[in-house]
């Protein structure tokens, strides 16, 4: 993170300009913090030369992992590097992909992640695959394995799919520099949806109802 320098009047108009994209595309309102840290860190040019890498990685993820595990996994590798603004906003994304798709609540959501953050590692591997563990999730339950197997230093990547997850790894404990000036401070309550699903909010409203049902069952069951 950087010293808070003064933004010249290019990165000023930068600024405002990501805000009103973001808005646009996920029809929500992201914090100018980040925004601002990005383009402080990478200058003008710099974020733009950014965004052009992450959408084609993004393309690389999705044919991979598909859209809603790629949300999930970029989330958990924000989890890791310490970032709750990318961890909270990316596995919301997911869950409400996969909610959209069939109408199931996804197990890893800003509330189900957000204890990990005060758990050893071993403690967060667990808690992880017991979250993953009910059918329909094998394939997300064994790369997220492989991720933070990679992140401890316990696997050498050698397929392409766990090269690909060290890459996730290394590209968001990089992003991180920027969003985690905002991410040490959100919860799960302040989630920011990371792409257009975003706009959908019959679809936003539904899967809160939905997850409201969940809890109170959760509630009653203790």
């Amino acid at each position: 993170m950087t010293e808070d320098k003064p933004l010249s009047a290019s990165e000023r108009f930068t600024v405002g300009l990501i805000l009103k994209l973001n808005t646009m595309v996920t029809g929500e309102l992201h914090p100018a913090h980040t925004a601002e840290e990005f383009v402080r860190v990478m200058g003008v040019r710099g974020f733009f030369r950014y965004l052009g890498f992450l959408n084609k990685f993004n393309k690389m993820m999705h044919d991979a992992f598909g859209p809603a595990n790629t949300q999930t996994l970029v989330g958990l590798a924000a989890l890791m590097a310490g970032c709750g603004y990318c961890g909270y906003g990316h596995t919301l994304t997911g869950a409400l992909m996969t909610f959209k798709a069939n109408g199931q609540l996804h197990p890893v959501h800003p509330f189900s992640i957000s204890q990990l953050f005060e758990l050893e590692d071993h403690e967060v591997i667990e808690k992880l695959d017991e979250l993953l563990a009910q059918p329909g999730y094998e394939d997300l339950r064994r790369q997220t394995s492989h991720m933070y197997a990679i992140f401890l230093g316990d696997l050498e990547p050698e397929t392409e799919e766990d090269k690909l997850l060290k890459a996730i790894l290394d590209f968001w404990r990089w992003t991180v520099e920027c969003t985690i000036v905002e991410g040490i401070n959100m919860t799960p309550e302040n989630a920011r949806i990371m792409n257009e699903i975003g706009r959908d909010k019959t679809l936003r409203t539904r899967y809160e109802a939905a997850r409201a049902v969940e809890r109170d069952a959760a509630t009653l069951l203790h």
